[in-house]
C-alpha cells in the first residue's frame, strides 16, 4: 500500500490496538473513535481489536467501541482470540518450565514479574517500580505470591503470557539481554513504557490476525491495522496497510506504511475520515 493513496474500498478488515492507539494514557475513549469504527462497520468492514491486554481487561473498552457478543477480540498480544461472549477461538500458551525460567531470570535481577493464566494474574512481590507504574492498573483478581512456587504447584497451568515491570529507563538497559536469553524460544516485546511482554513465538498479533483472515476468508493484503508500540510492529508489517500512530516511537513508525496523527488529536478517527473521503 506504500506509495499509493488508499481508500476504504481497499480493505475488508480493520484491526486496532487499544492502549496508545484508541485508548489514551488516561484510559479515555473518544466519541470520534467510537463513531469512526461504526462508520467502518456501516461500510461492511469487519472490525477487530488486537490488544496486549488480557481478555478481562479489554472487555469494558471493546463494549464501548460497539462490539457485540459474537465479535472476536485478539488479546494477550495475540496469544488468545476470544469472542465477547466468552467463546475461545485460539489460545496459545507458554510451557511452565519455560515460564519458570523467565520468572527466575527476573527475580535474579529484582524485576517484578506477573504470570497471566486464563482469568488469573499471579504476581511476584511488589517492587518500587511496580508500585510506581501499576497504581492505575487495578486488577481485582491479582494474587501476590511466590509465582515460581505457583508454577511448580498442582494448581498451575501453562500461562498465556508473562509480563515484567520496571522503570522505563531501567528496561532500556536489560531488554537486549532478555531478548538474547530467550531468543528462538519466546517472543519478547515492549508495550507500555514500563511493560515487557513475554509469550510464545506464535503468540503475536500478526499471527492472530492471520488466523482470523483464514477464518473469515479474507486476503491479508486487504487488512488495515493501527498501532503505536513495539508489540504492534509485527501487526503493522503483516497488514496490507499498517498505520503507526503519530505518538509512536521512530522505529515503530519506520515499519509502517503510513502514519496517523497522534492519539491526543484523535488520530485513528482523523485517518478513517480521510479514508472514507477518498472512497
Amino acid at each position: 500500500m506504500a506509495g499509493k493513496r488508499a481508500s476504504i474500498e481497499d480493505f475488508d478488515v480493520a484491526a486496532f490496538d487499544l492502549d496508545g492507539t484508541l485508548l489514551s494514557r488516561d484510559l479515555r475513549l473518544s466519541r470520534a473513535s467510537v463513531e469512526a469504527l461504526e462508520a467502518l462497520r456501516e461500510r461492511g468492514m469487519r472490525v477487530i481489536v488486537a490488544t496486549g491486554r488480557r481478555f478481562e481487561g479489554a472487555v469494558e473498552y471493546v463494549e464501548r467501541l460497539g462490539f457485540r457478543e459474537e465479535d472476536p477480540i485478539i488479546c494477550f498480544g495475540g496469544a488468545m482470540i476470544r469472542r465477547l461472549s466468552g467463546e475461545t477461538l485460539l489460545h496459545r500458551t507458554v510451557p511452565r518450565d519455560l515460564s519458570a525460567e523467565v520468572v527466575e531470570w527476573a527475580r535474579e535481577r529484582g524485576i517484578h514479574s506477573r504470570i497471566f493464566a486464563d482469568g488469573r494474574v499471579i504476581a511476584s512481590p511488589e517492587t518500587p517500580a511496580a508500585l510506581a507504574h501499576l497504581r492505575t492498573f487495578y486488577e481485582p483478581d491479582v494474587v501476590v505470591r511466590d509465582n515460581l512456587s505457583w508454577l511448580c504447584s498442582k494448581e498451575a497451568e501453562d500461562p498465556t503470557k508473562l509480563v515484567l515491570v520496571d522503570y522505563p529507563d531501567e528496561i532500556e538497559g536489560w531488554l537486549p539481554e532478555a531478548r538474547e536469553a530467550f531468543a528462538g524460544r519466546l517472543f519478547v516485546t515492549r508495550s507500555l513504557p514500563h511493560y515487557v511482554e513475554i509469550g510464545g513465538l506464535e503468540g503475536r498479533k500478526s499471527l492472530a490476525l492471520e488466523f482470523m483472515c483464514g477464518l473469515w476468508g479474507v486476503d491479508p493484503a486487504r487488512t488495515l491495522a493501527f498501532g503505536d508500540a513495539e508489540n504492534d510492529m509485527d501487526l503493522l508489517e503483516f497488514a496490507g496497510c499498517g498505520v503507526a500512530m503519530g505518538n509512536a516511537r521512530p522505529h515503530v513508525r519506520a515499519v509502517a506504511d503510513d502514519v496517523a496523527p497522534p492519539i491526543d488529536e484523535d488520530g485513528v478517527a482523523r485517518y478513517i475520515e480521510r479514508l472514507l473521503g477518498a472512497g
